[in-house]
């Protein structure tokens, strides 16, 4: 941190490791991370959220979501100047997608056959980088509730809701309010219960890689309400737009 650019020679030949591991990865998704992996993933998002925050923060930020819900291709990944198909945009006030909202109960299958414990070093090393602030709120809120609504994995699922109810409690202490980023973030939420909860016996567990009883689109709706409720009680939303949902 004292000397970035001493170290980014040292740092580049780790991130490239971290690649190669991620290629293995790639081909069989299922398989458990080695210890090395999951290092390397804890080291890429601690010292590029803190020493390389900007472009380089972005790149690590967009690998890890493309590991975690699909997206581009490595190839892609790595080149700065090409973003179209990536999940991740590092405007702090973007609004949701459309296509993001369609998409919060679906998920490749490469994504969903992801060992559980490379998705949990993966959704662990986004939350870190996201209280560095090397990463914008309203995309990790929308790849975090694709990953709740597709992946049956309850402590998973918990982890992801407590920090989106903390990220947005944080945003909104006292001389930090943000109003465009409460309002995207709401237009998210307003609409996850709008589309998915107008489908809810549409799709079936089974369909949506869920094992559990309920169906993505139930989940995304429930959690989505769950979320306001919470932020309501807690006097962080109060407004209009906060009942309307």
């Amino acid at each position: 941190k004292r000397d970035p650019e001493g170290y980014r020679e040292d740092y580049d030949a780790q991130i490239r490791r971290l690649e190669s591991e991620l290629a293995v990865l790639a081909l069989q998704p299922h398989t458990a991370p080695s210890k090395s992996l999951v290092e390397l993933i804890q080291f890429a998002a601690a010292v590029a959220s803190s020493s390389y925050k900007g472009r380089e923060s972005e790149r690590i930020a967009a690998l890890l979501l493309n590991l975690l819900v699909g997206g581009s291709t490595r190839e892609e990944t790595n080149n700065p100047n090409n973003n179209a198909t990536a999940p991740y945009n590092n405007n702090t006030h973007a609004k949701p997608s459309p296509g993001a909202i369609q998409n919060v109960s679906t998920m490749p299958t490469a994504a969903l056959q992801l060992h559980k414990e490379v998705r949990k070093t993966c959704v662990s090393a986004l939350i870190l980088m996201r209280n560095k602030g090397a990463v914008p709120p309203i995309q990790l809120l929308e790849s975090f509730f694709r990953i709740m609504a597709t992946v049956p994995d309850k402590g998973l699922r918990t982890q992801l809701y407590k920090h989106m109810v903390n990220d947005v409690r944080n945003l909104n202490k006292k001389g930090k309010r943000d109003e465009k980023v409460n309002r995207a973030i709401q237009s998210f939420l307003h609409r996850v219960v709008t589309v998915h909860g107008s489908a809810l016996s549409s799709v079936s567990s089974h369909a949506t890689g869920t094992t559990d009883g309920e169906s993505a689109t139930d989940i995304a709706a429930k959690r989505a309400t769950d979320m306001v409720c919470e932020l309501y009680r807690r006097h962080v939303w109060t407004d209009d737009r906060t009942v309307a949902i």
